[in-house]
This record gives structure tokens, sequence and C-alpha cells, in this order.
């Protein structure tokens, strides 16, 4: 099986980007797949997963590097159980003020790797720069969580666009597998009233599941987990199972295209 790359994107900071990709990540190594996780925003993703052991002098492969010819003589570095990162670093910052055309070496870089590796999940950062258009030019799909708000519902279209720019000039092949709405505040009854709406705006678009916001999301995550591992209280259990239930729906879609 080729090696499904797959990018979590929104234009739209602190809608849980990492949150998802974390949770994606951690259910396709549950289920057998080798995951290399890219992480090409400013580092949270990279923090979640353990740093380097001390003693261990391996020069690892870096996000800024698959943008050179530096990740030809590198690896990523095993994080978990069939999970490997490449984590965010400095120089990633450069390479939103290098030309345009850094864009397409992104893909390059990736197809080196793609025999060793089933799924390959890409963080970007929240805003249409250099690194996010290369994430999207190297993608097979494209995975896009929201919260409900009027700043986030207001950019959802930005990002179809935006998408659609990218087919245009870079990635004809690019599938936007959905919106996934994430945060959702369960005591709004605007919020939840709203879902079936943007669902009928949408239709195929949106997927059919949502996640409550839980602060045992966030704990679990503190702890280095997914917020089903281990889940002890109803709360954690809850939002375990909504949790998994999304990132099955998103993988089930990664493995279909």
């Amino acid at each position: 099986m080729a090696m499904k790359v797959t990018t979590v994107a929104n234009q739209k900071g602190g809608v849980g980007k990492t949150t998802i990709e974390v949770h994606l990540v951690s259910l396709a190594a549950e289920q057998g797949k080798r995951v290399l996780v890219v992480d090409l925003d400013e580092g949270d993703l990279s923090q979640f997963y353990p740093p380097v052991e001390d003693g261990d002098d391996t020069t690892y492969l870096e996000s800024s590097m698959l943008f050179t010819d530096g990740y030809k003589d590198l690896y990523p570095r095993q994080v978990a159980p069939n999970i490997w990162l490449i984590q965010a670093d400095v120089p990633l910052l450069d390479v939103d003020d290098m030309d345009l055309s850094i864009v397409t070496n992104l893909k390059g870089a990736l197809d080196h790797f793609a025999a060793d590796f089933d799924l390959c999940m890409i963080d970007t950062p929240p805003n249409l720069q250099r690194r996010m258009i290369a994430a999207l030019a190297a993608s097979d799909a494209v995975v896009a969580p929201f919260n409900i708000s009027a700043f986030t519902l207001a950019r959802m279209p930005k990002l179809l666009s935006t998408i659609e720019a990218v087919r245009e000039q870079y990635n004809p092949d690019l599938q936007f597998l959905g919106f996934l709405p994430n945060q959702i505040n369960s005591r709004s009854s605007e919020e939840l009233e709203l879902l079936p709406s943007l669902r009928d705006d949408y239709g195929d678009a949106m997927f059919p599941v949502h996640i409550v916001h839980r602060p045992c999301i966030n704990k679990a995550l503190a702890n280095g987990n997914p917020v089903w591992w281990k889940a002890k209280s109803g709360s954690q259990r809850a939002a375990g199972q909504e949790m998994k239930s999304a990132c099955a729906a998103v993988l089930e879609k990664v493995w279909s295209n």
C-alpha cells in the first residue's frame, strides 16, 4: 500500500488542529499502521512526543530539512510504537520567507520515505504561508477541524478556495475529506442547533460526527496520551468514544481515497 499523505489544516488558529492530529496518529498506530508525523507548525505537536533520550547523540531529520537536500542522509525519530516524528525546528520559520518555488520541495522529500510508512500526517500553521501551501501540494487529502465561532465560520469558505487554488497550481488530485466539528459546547443550544444547518450547507464536506469540548482531553494530552487511553471517569470515556469515532471516520476516508 502506498503511503497516504494527509494534512490537518485550518486558516484559523485555536480550533484544535494539533489535538485532532495527535489522535488520528494514535488511532492509526493502534490499527497497526506505520505513521510518519511531520510538524510544520510551531512545535506543539513535536512537544507532545517524548524528547530525545539522554545520551542519544543521533542527528535526526527535522522539518526544515524537508525543504532542502538535508533529508537525504537522515531519518525520522521513532517516538512510540508505529510512530516516527519529523519535529519542528527553528530554521523552519525561514521557509515562509523563501521563494514560492520552495513549496514543491516537500513532496519530493516525503516521497523519499514513502516505502517505509503507511500514513504521513502533517500539522500546519493556521495561515496561508509557504508551509501550508507546501503541505497541501504534497498531500493526497486534507481534513479541517473547526469550532463554532464567527471568525472560524467565516474562514471555512476561504479554506475551500485555498484548496481549489492548490489543485489548480500544484496538486490536481488533492482531496478534501471534510470539515470536522471540534470543541463543541454541549451546553450551548446555539452551537448544537447550528451543526445541522452547517451540514445542510456543506453536505458531504462536513463529517457527520462532532467532538464536544471537555477538559479531560487536554489533561490526557498533557500526560502524553490520547484521551481514550486508560479512561477512568465517565467524562473521559465519553470523550474517548467521541474522539475515536471521529478519528475512525476520518481515517476511513483516508484509506478509501
